[in-house]
């Protein structure tokens, strides 16, 4: 039980700092929609119903995007980090510290598996909307190895591509759930 405590507490404790990006990540947010409604023919009108929703999805599939990518290669000096492993499961690693990162990088990937089904219908099955991810999960990690701004690991793809599953897993089950009552 303390074992699950101290796990905790790690992961808990590493969310600040992606907690700390999320006024980059709503700036970016608020940029993005800037430009959209200055595209659209009816500037800056309200919005109502779908398109209003669609634009709220469409502000947190951005805030994500940046959160994350301030978290993956902004934080980081270029060439800090050069290794490649494809060894699996080998960030599991013998220690509570190793799991939670291994955790924290499903973690990191449900956001998508949640937001980018809600916002692109056509994303909506699990195995388009996984493989979407994992297309995505891999552009990552090659990029990090490119830069040198990230240890480029075959775990990251799979758990990173695990937390989109159960993040479109999530959805769909939210999305019943939602119906039901509807």
């Amino acid at each position: 039980m303390n074992e699950l405590i101290t796990l905790m507490g790690y992961i808990i404790q590493d969310m600040t700092e992606p907690a700390g990006y999320l006024p980059f990540g709503i700036a970016a947010g608020a940029v993005f929609m800037l430009f959209r409604h200055l595209l659209k023919r009816n500037r800056f009108l309200p919005c109502k119903g779908a398109e209003l929703r669609k634009d709220i999805l469409l502000f947190l599939i951005v805030l994500y995007a940046a959160v994350l990518l301030k978290l993956a290669f902004f934080s980081r000096e270029p060439g800090s980090r050069t290794d490649v492993s494809l060894v699996l499961f080998e960030t599991w690693g013998t220690t509570i510290r190793a799991h939670s990162f291994f955790i924290e990088n499903i973690l990191m990937f449900i956001p998508f598996g949640l937001l980018i089904p809600s916002a692109f219908p056509s994303l909506r099955r699990i195995s388009l909307c996984t493989l979407t991810g994992f297309s995505c999960c891999l552009f990552l990690e090659l990029i990090q190895l490119a830069t040198g701004r990230g240890f480029c690991q075959l775990d990251d793809l799979v758990t990173n591509t695990a937390g989109v599953l159960l993040g479109v897993l999530l959805f769909r089950f939210l999305r019943r759930t939602a119906e039901r009552f509807v």
